[in-house]
């Protein structure tokens, strides 16, 4: 049996249809009203498709299915409630949605005040935590710490950022 010889690799589709994932992903998160999460879900798409077989990739953009088939991932990522973006994304979300006029800055006092006070041990275990929404164990896994003392420096840390929003 032979292989049948495809014009592109993987990753060239994937590279190439890029603007597509975009124009896709925007269009079902304006629909939701969570277009702030464009870049999550576009790079989150890509990961998607670069697991994929290369024979898969290639056959269905062989065959003109590929915008198809990138359509099913990004709903299925947007609608499902058990869809790894759903978990990553939407529920590190608040509960309402605020209008912009009724933004509360507290947030990003409390942020500001994380990153000017402490070492560069907490701000970035802050950042890992936060940020990127990483365990415990994760963080020290990368540090090389103790998840112990990741425990400690966090709970240092907000008892830090408690004191400075008193004064």
């Amino acid at each position: 049996m032979t292989q049948k010889k495809y014009s592109l690799s993987k990753n060239e589709i994937i590279a190439q249809e890029q603007s597509t994932i975009r124009d896709i992903c925007a269009s079902i998160l304006a629909n939701n009203r969570d277009l702030h999460l464009i870049d999550d879900l576009v790079q989150d798409i890509s990961l998607i498709l670069l697991s994929q077989m290369e024979e898969t990739i290639q056959s269905l953009y062989e065959t003109n299915q590929i915008r198809f088939f990138i359509a099913r991932i990004v709903a299925n990522q947007v609608f499902s409630s058990s869809s790894p973006f759903h978990f990553t994304y939407r529920l590190r979300e608040p509960k309402n949605n605020l209008i912009s006029d009724e933004y509360d800055s507290k947030a990003d006092k409390v942020w500001d005040i994380a990153m000017e006070n402490g070492t560069e041990l907490s701000k970035t275990i802050l950042y890992l935590r936060f940020e990127y929404g990483l365990k415990i164990a994760e963080i020290a896994k990368i540090k090389g710490i103790s998840t112990r003392y990741v425990h400690k420096i966090l709970a240092n840390s907000y008892d830090s950022i408690k004191n400075n929003l008193k004064n």
